[in-house]
């Protein structure tokens, strides 16, 4: 049997990105007020402990992942206003170095600390930083569909707060001393080993963290790119990928607005690459239909 061709695959898009926009936008304000609630709490119960809050990875971890997720907000909030969530490739990776990191976090302190140091690494204020607030952001960054695949070098962006973390604790630690007015050694690099092979061990895990959540986001976008392929016929004539593309266009031109038009590119190169067609075919007969549409709001 043959599917509707013209209809259902437009209300299909427009649901679909209806839905990543206001996940998006839940996802981000869940992430925004758990982190930096976290880190207030955290600064607040510390007042007077030995070591200053901000000297913790886990602090820096939570806040970089507050600033990714006040920066997806915007976008999220324009996606429920005009039926087209796009992120800016910047900002999905910004997002996916605050999961990264923690996600380091959350391994770290279930496998090093918590054996180590014992239940404080899990409780009181620890566990809504080490546990609750990473485990969520996780979640809720794989939950996040934004059509952006990951490519293995861009894994070690991500990778760069990390990194220059380990540098500041090496040197503050191990170069400087404490007894020179640097960081005592909290996370206990040196207590059973040498401080190199910490750092070989913390290196490790962190390449092993950000290699999983980028199969997994990968694995998630190459789905939700096939359901988009579904929705199509395999015998579907040009004419037909015209009509639908001007249907979506009809569409959202009727919801424009003076700040722009989202031409949905992503979309018409699958559909270019899987019919032949050519995407500047499409494109025109989008933002046709999307010109009539507002033309005809206009005189009304």
């Amino acid at each position: 049997m043959r599917r509707n061709s013209i209809k259902s695959p437009k209300k299909y898009l427009i649901a679909l990105e209806e839905t990543r926009s206001v996940v998006a936008l839940a996802a981000g304000i869940l992430i925004f007020a758990c982190a930096l609630a976290s880190i207030f709490v955290m600064a607040k119960d510390d007042q007077g402990a030995y070591e200053y809050p901000l000297h913790y990875f886990t602090v820096w971890a939570n806040f970089l992942s507050a600033v990714a997720a006040a920066f997806m907000i915007p976008y999220a909030v324009e996606g429920i206003k005009e039926k087209r969530f796009i992120l800016p490739r910047w900002i999905v990776l910004f997002q996916y170095a605050g999961a990264n990191s923690l996600a380091i976090t959350l391994v770290s302190a279930l496998t090093i600390i918590l054996p180590t140091q014992g239940v404080g690494a899990i409780s009181g204020t620890n566990f809504w930083l080490h546990i609750i607030t990473p485990a969520l952001t996780i979640i809720l960054f794989q939950c996040v569909e934004t059509g952006v695949s990951f490519k293995r070098p861009e894994l070690l962006l991500t990778l760069i707060p990390y990194w220059v973390y380990m540098a500041v604790y090496f040197f503050m630690v191990i170069i400087i001393g404490e007894k020179n007015g640097g960081w005592s050694d909290f996370y206990m690099t040196q207590a059973f080993w040498p401080a190199w092979v910490s750092a070989l061990l913390m290196t490790a895990i962190g390449f092993i963290v950000s290699t999983v959540l980028l199969i997994i986001h990968n694995k998630r976008t190459a789905q939700s790119w096939e359901r988009v392929k579904k929705m199509w016929s395999e015998d579907l004539e040009p004419a037909q990928l015209l009509i639908e593309a001007f249907g979506l266009g009809r569409y959202m031109g009727a919801k424009y607005t003076d700040g722009g038009l989202a031409i949905p590119f992503d979309i018409f190169r699958v559909m270019s690459k899987q019919y032949d067609i050519p995407l500047d075919k499409l494109t025109k007969a989008y933002v046709k239909g999307a010109l009539d549409a507002c033309e005809e709001r206009n005189s009304k």
